[in-house]
């Protein structure tokens, strides 16, 4: 039987895994010590039984997920609907505001809020009634930036709305959203409904346990040869194979797909065959998040009553404006808990130590222009040679503009691993060389 090397175990590891099921020898090799990724749940024990708490990729939807959809229902996954909702608040200025304020009447909202604030949600209102068709007429084809002050958006609506909401769905500082494609953030509106992840109008999901359950049941039916704690330090198409080396030496495979972050693969990558790959993937760049689940409360609004399942705070700390968010997994997963879990990213004040229950730093893609500029090509590496890519800085097929999400990973994963099986196959039925 063909054998495989799969290098990662995130989502789109697991994806070409699956895909490759009973066609193929599939070892993975994962330099941690577990298999996921992102689909990172951490199981706590309460009252005798385990709760399962995911930390990195939560919830998902079929409009925006369809294929990782397709997946849950195919493999028996089961799932929870989940209700969306968000707050905004500011502890320097003490202003806040929630997704339920998108639909009050104009004189409810100047009761409330400040003109400033109005104007605001009125400018939110705007971005999501006339970005669409920027969309289609290509006025979105420019930087996130450029494309707000040319339609004349507001610092406050910047900085008070969408710039909190980029860094929670791509996981960057906000300085570094204004650099992405206008399009990409209008197209994920339209995919996530007009509040973003906090939308209360979009056929929300999380997995039921967390997402672990999906990763179990996947490598249940796939039965792939799992290495944790294997570091891969090269990987050649030597022509006539692929040759895979680890600190205990190389090892031949008929394929292998690289399902790991793109500088890692450009790192990896050995040999003048794969010199067209490692230049299509070398400008694409990555931030690193820190992630912390814990039970400190003194993250949220001072007013429980608040609390929605998607809370975005802002503050002051040593002279410079820190935003943050908060995931209340109690909501997000509509779990059974009698504590209170919280997920924080890059959260800039420390943490009551004894709530701490786990810290993670993940790693996300900067989705710039120039990894939108790449779209169009980038499944065209999989044509090249024995070596397949995959990974979130692909997009979903179907939509250029799907860069970034789980859904992203799990497609082009499908992809690489069927890329494999074609390219088998067609050596099979004609006997010609591989490229």
């Amino acid at each position: 039987m063909t054998r495989v090397a799969v290098i990662g175990s995130g989502v789109a590891g697991l994806s070409a895994t699956y895909a490759m099921r009973g066609q193929a020898e599939v070892v993975i090799f994962e330099k941690d010590d577990r298999v996921g990724g992102h689909a990172s749940t951490v199981e706590v024990e309460e009252g005798g039984r385990l709760i399962g708490i995911d930390t990195a990729f939560v919830v998902f939807n079929p409009h925006a997920y369809p294929r990782f959809c397709s997946f849950l229902d195919e493999a028996g996954v089961g799932w929870v609907p989940h209700v969306g909702g968000f707050t905004f608040f500011d502890r320097a200025t003490g202003v806040q505001y929630s997704s339920d304020d998108f639909v009050l009447p104009r004189a409810e909202l100047e009761r409330r809020y400040p003109g400033w604030l109005c104007k605001v949600i009125e400018e939110a209102a705007r971005f999501h009634r006339e970005s669409g068709g920027h969309l289609r007429t290509g006025e979105a084809n420019r930087p996130l930036g450029e494309y707000l002050e040319r339609q004349g958006y507001s610092a406050g609506f910047r900085e008070a709305y969408l710039g909190l909401l980029a860094m929670v769905v791509w996981s960057v500082p906000p300085e570094l959203i204004w650099t992405m494609p206008a399009s990409t953030v209008i197209a994920f509106f339209f995919w996530h409904g007009i509040g973003g992840l906090g939308g209360t109008r979009i056929d929300w999901r999380t997995v039921r346990g967390g997402c672990v359950n999906y990763v179990r049941r996947l490598l249940e039916i796939a039965r792939p040869d799992v290495r944790t704690g294997v570091e891969v330090v090269a990987v050649e198409d030597t022509g006539s194979h692929v040759e895979v080396r680890t600190a205990d030496g190389p090892e031949r495979f008929d394929y292998a797909v690289l399902a790991i972050h793109a500088d890692d693969a450009c790192r990896l990558l050995a040999g003048a065959r794969s010199e067209p790959q490692r230049e299509l993937l070398a400008p694409v760049r990555y931030n690193r998040a820190h992630v912390v689940l814990h039970g400190d409360a003194t993250v949220m609004p001072a007013d429980r009553a608040s609390w929605r399942t998607w809370n975005y705070g802002s503050d002051s700390v040593d002279g410079l404006r820190r935003g943050w968010v908060v995931y209340y997994m109690n909501r997000v997963q509509e779990l059974e808990a009698r504590r209170d879990y919280f997920v924080t990213v890059d959260y800039p004040r420390a943490l009551a130590p004894d709530a701490i229950i786990r810290e993670f730093m993940y790693t996300h893609p900067i989705i710039d222009t120039a990894v939108h500029d790449i779209q169009e090509r980038i499944y065209s590496l999989n044509e090249l040679n024995r070596i397949k890519l995959c990974g979130t800085y692909f997009h979903a097929r179907g939509s250029l503009e799907s860069i970034g999400f789980h859904e992203a990973g799990f497609s082009s994963g499908a992809e690489a691993g069927s890329a494999v099986l074609a390219m088998e196959a067609r050596r099979r039925a004609t006997g010609e060389a591989l490229p």
